[in-house]
């Protein structure tokens, strides 16, 4: 009878497959509780770090140029995230106090027709030419001329910019500005 009794539940005796039920449940609640203390704090770390404020970029843009005294533009800065990168100074010149790549930029827009050619210079430390921008004495009135380039500036480092025949040909509104921004 023994051997009925055997074959009707299989080939396993009862309490043998009790055990192994026990086992892999066991084993399924570890790997779960595993897994919630692996992947659930990383993935709230990560989730932390990808929605966590991006850097700010420090971003200075200068506009409405109007004349100064011994050739120097009287600029209407706007400094966005720059009180460590950059400020400007009581001279109208962007001082730097980090030392880093810096990307600068400017237009001039000419809109009266000049005999001359009509130039922007940017000078680094007064003396110190980065970058000089020409542009044509045709009879069109409105010319623009530009640039922008990477540089890299230390601490300390004044910058400005000079027009050479003045600012009554230039356009004052958006069209003629300079600026940079750190890398």
């Amino acid at each position: 009878m023994e051997t009925s009794n055997f074959l009707e539940n299989g080939n396993i005796p009862n309490e043998a497959n009790k055990s192994r039920c026990n086992w892999m449940n066991c084993c399924t609640l570890a790997a779960l509780a595993l897994l919630i203390l692996v992947v659930v704090p990383l993935l709230i770390v990560c989730f932390l770090c990808l929605h966590s404020q991006s850097p700010k970029i420090c971003w200075a843009h200068a506009t409405s140029p109007s004349g100064g005294r011994d050739r120097y533009i009287i600029w209407k800065w706007n400094l966005t995230d720059c009180s460590s990168f950059v400020r400007n100074d009581s001279d109208q010149k962007l001082e730097i106090l980090q030392s880093g790549m810096y990307f600068i930029y400017a237009q001039v827009t000419r809109i009266t027709t000049i005999k001359e050619y009509f130039t922007m210079t940017l000078y680094k430390n007064q003396n110190i030419l980065l970058n000089q921008m020409t542009g044509t004495n045709t009879e069109e009135d409105t010319v623009s001329i530009n640039f922008g380039r990477p540089y890299f500036l230390s601490k300390g480092d004044k910058l400005f910019c000079s027009v050479n025949s003045g600012l009554g040909h230039i356009s004052k509104e958006n069209r003629t500005y300079w600026g940079l921004y750190k890398m």
